[in-house]
């Protein structure tokens, strides 16, 4: 009757997503056993699982991760085994298209920078970059990190550097297509099978928030908002009478942390259907919904996403792009428009540091031992992952819960429809055509009605031929 149990998964919950959970790893640290590669391999791994499963059920009850465990984890293992099995179709022509396309990107790139450096250099190189930015074009380093090999030019210190130099620009899209013509365009033929589908590989003891994590290749990381993501996108098609199903939470980390926080305001919101960065917009500059600017608005989503983070006055400006002062009072007036959320961060960090944890409002943990350190930045960091983690895990947790009862109704919908991707908040499925607007409705209604959190969940439905080209589905049967 499908797995009984599993001493990974068990372990990964019990110890809040810190340390390793292989059994090599638990037989050493729960029985003090050594598991040799001899030839009796197998009957020493079969010891080491009786030996660990008593003391990991015991742990799971006590910390009362039972649930957990019974209804999310262990129901989702041969639901990922399937999706991983069924795989999502590429498209080679296109992709080879791509590469030429990404090519000749690059090389555009790298003339440029060549021109604007006033000599030629490896732009892979860190060493080399180093020298161009800091030697050649004596751009300042000042509260830049340096590194064992010099000035540091990874992507988080050069953010610093935006604005100093048009060279700093031309770095990042070289870096992006970089990375994505290796990673993909020239990976994917080479990873898919004979019938040209890729199979990713779902890891659920990775993350420690709970969410899972892809990997061989990693479908979770492909860029949506840059046109080369998109283009990347554009190569996973549907086969032949069939289309891409995505279903996507629409904020589901605002709502949940609406519902954490009990904040009456953002969740009338939420409950009027509002958008949520206009309706913020609208309370911190005092102005009605219909007069918020375009620059109000996203100023009120870049606090909106950096409060889930733990984002302070530095953070905001440099992901808004306003003044320190300016993103310091705009702060200070969301707390205000949202009181709920203010002390139910400072209640949250309180209880970590009485706890040594956080967790979701399925019960789910995080253990932070530094949240007491006496360093205060290590400190300050736990407390980022204090605030964060609920939040996060409370998403992946609904995911989950909804990827078991959409598995679990989707052939009497439609036999021949599957589940292939899970991307975070993303549901993709690959559906017959005629088939689409009866699954889009069903799966929508599973995954806004699938836990009750005090916030209504919504969920947004897309249809396409391929995972890059997607609009809403033709005849929506239910909106």
């Amino acid at each position: 009757d499908g797995i009984a149990f599993d001493t990974e998964i068990a372990s990964y919950l019990v110890e809040g997503g810190e340390g390793d959970h292989d059994l090599t790893s638990l037989a050493l640290a729960m029985l003090e056993t050594a598991l040799s590669e001899a030839d009796d391999r197998p009957l020493q791994e079969i010891d080491a699982i009786r030996g660990c499963e008593a003391a990991l059920k015991d742990s799971l009850e006590t910390q009362g991760l039972g649930p957990v465990f019974r209804d999310i984890e262990m129901p989702l293992i041969p639901i990922l085994a399937a999706m991983e099995d069924a795989g999502i179709l590429i498209d080679r022509t296109r992709l080879s298209k791509l590469s030429k396309e990404f090519r000749k990107e690059k090389t555009r790139l790298e003339q440029e920078m060549e021109v604007l450096a006033g000599e030629p250099f490896n732009a892979g190189s860190p060493q080399q970059l180093a020298h161009i930015l800091f030697d050649v074009l004596k751009i300042p380093a000042k509260g830049i990190k340096r590194g064992k090999t010099g000035i540091s030019t990874a992507a988080s210190e050069l953010e610093k550097l935006e604005g100093s130099h048009p060279i700093i620009a031309k770095i990042s899209e070289y870096r992006e297509v970089a990375k994505l013509l290796s990673t993909y365009v020239d990976a994917l033929p080479a990873l898919a099978d004979t019938e040209s589908r890729i199979h990713t590989t779902y890891n659920q003891t990775v993350t420690a928030t709970g969410r899972l994590s892809s990997s061989s290749p990693n479908l979770q990381n492909i860029p949506i908002r840059t046109g080369l993501g998109r283009s990347i996108r554009q190569a996973f098609v549907a086969q032949k009478g069939y289309v891409l199903l995505s279903c996507d939470y629409s904020q589901i980390e605002l709502r949940i942390v609406a519902a954490l926080a009990k904040d009456e305001r953002m969740t009338e919101a939420f409950l009027a259907k509002q958008d949520i960065h206009t309706a913020t917009a609208a309370a911190i500059w005092g102005v009605p919904l219909e007069n918020v600017t375009s620059d109000q608005r996203r100023a009120a989503k870049a606090v909106n996403f950096g409060v889930i983070y733990g984002q302070g006055p530095m953070g905001l400006s440099r992901s808004a792009g306003i003044p320190f002062e300016e993103a310091k009072r705009f702060i200070d007036e969301y707390f205000l428009v949202y009181s709920g959320i203010r002390r139910y961060l400072d209640a949250t960090k309180q209880t970590a540091r009485e706890r040594g944890y956080v967790e979701t409002l399925f019960g789910r943990r995080r253990t932070l031992a530094d949240i007491v350190s006496p360093l205060p930045q290590i400190r300050a960091a736990a407390e980022r992952m204090a605030i964060n983690m609920p939040v996060q895990g409370t998403a992946a947790d609904i995911m989950k819960m909804a990827m078991i009862r959409v598995a679990d109704s989707l052939p009497t919908i439609s036999e021949s429809s599957c589940m292939l991707l899970q991307v975070h908040d993303e549901l993709v499925f690959e559906v017959p055509r005629g088939d689409v607007d009866r699954v889009a409705s069903s799966v929508m209604d599973i995954m806004e009605h699938v836990a009750s959190i005090g916030v209504p969940l919504a969920v947004d439905a897309k249809v396409g031929s391929d995972w890059g080209e997607m609009t809403l589905p033709l005849s929506p049967t239910r909106r």
